[in-house]
């Protein structure tokens, strides 16, 4: 590609999982739609989030991007669902959850919690009655409780708020994930495992360590990554607050 248009790299890796390889090209795919142009000019996510015209913001794609990459560029471009980000369960969560055992809105413990806890306060209230007294109660309720969810870290993935997991990742994120899949690499490149959840706990634990590490800025990944995730949170809501004026 010419310097002038959106870069897509993506390397071959050693991953401890299938899963995990197979969820690398979508972290790349975010990170590319995130990838700000030369001299400034806007990611295509940028476009998208300012124009809502998901071809304009592909418009500079070299006509060789298979269509299959097109295609996922498309997805990741889509406006967001209302209420409860669901979508964040089919984002990869960055270089932070690349190596997670895949996993989704039936196993999400903390979503569960908070509905039954919900339905309890609800039922203390009106010990007689059901836990919402129709659709239109539980819609409120619901109401509440989904932003909450959407801003809140989340154990499950890593840390990061759903928003977060969103908005994808950014250049800093990229050069860090880059960064981390090379030390991976030289640390356990040659080591021998007794299968491969030995070899995903050993990596998990590796980048655990790695992300609280202080790089050269004294900040640690984990805070680079969450900074700039809020960075571009932060411009979304800028670009869809000014489509709207």
């Amino acid at each position: 590609m010419v310097n002038d248009q959106p870069r897509l790299e993506v390397r071959a890796r050693a991953f401890p999982t299938r899963a995990s390889a197979e969820r690398l090209p979508m972290m790349e795919f975010e990170f590319a739609v995130n990838q700000p142009g030369d001299q400034g000019a806007p990611s295509m996510a940028e476009i998208a989030w300012s124009t809502g015209n998901i071809p304009q913001a592909l418009a500079d794609l070299p006509p060789i991007v298979p269509g299959r990459v097109r295609r996922e560029f498309q997805r990741l471009l889509q406006p967001w669902p209302q209420g409860r980000y669901v979508e964040a369960y089919r984002r990869s969560g960055g270089i932070l959850n690349l190596f997670t055992p895949p996993w989704g809105e039936k196993q999400d413990e903390v979503w569960n919690k908070w509905q039954a806890e919900g339905q309890a306060r609800t039922l203390r209230a009106e010990p007689q009655g059901e836990a919402f007294a129709d659709d239109n109660a539980r819609r409120a309720a619901l109401a509440e409780w989904e932003p909450q969810w959407n801003n809140t870290p989340h154990p499950f993935f890593a840390g990061l708020t759903p928003a977060q997991v969103m908005v994808g990742g950014g250049p800093q994120e990229a050069k860090l994930a880059d960064e981390f899949l090379a030390h991976v690499e030289r640390t356990l490149a040659k080591r021998e495992f007794e299968g491969e959840g030995d070899a995903l706990i050993k990596t998990l634990l590796l980048l655990r360590g790695w992300q609280v590490e202080p790089q050269r800025n004294g900040q640690t990944p984990m805070q680079i990554i969450t900074t700039e995730r809020n960075e571009l949170l932060a411009r979304r809501a800028r670009a869809l607050a000014e489509k709207k004026l």
